[in-house]
């Protein structure tokens, strides 16, 4: 379970990588694989997430997690 803060409806890079128990680059690194097509999205920062955001990659954080 996501630990939502009333009222937030978006989070930083810090935030949601804290929310979602990554570290800031374990979280780059699942947002590179999961969306980045060719190599001059790989960079790109993603500046906020919503809750869908972090609902989706919970979900696939856990599916490698198994994997």
């Amino acid at each position: 379970m996501i630990p939502w803060e009333a009222g937030k409806t978006e989070y930083n890079e810090d935030e949601a990588a804290g929310m979602l128990g990554l570290s800031v680059e374990e979280l780059r690194v699942l947002v590179r694989e999961q969306f980045a097509q060719d190599e001059t999205e790989a960079d790109i920062p993603v500046p906020t997430f919503r809750h869908i955001d972090l609902l989706m990659l919970k979900m696939l954080a856990q599916r490698e997690a198994v994997s």
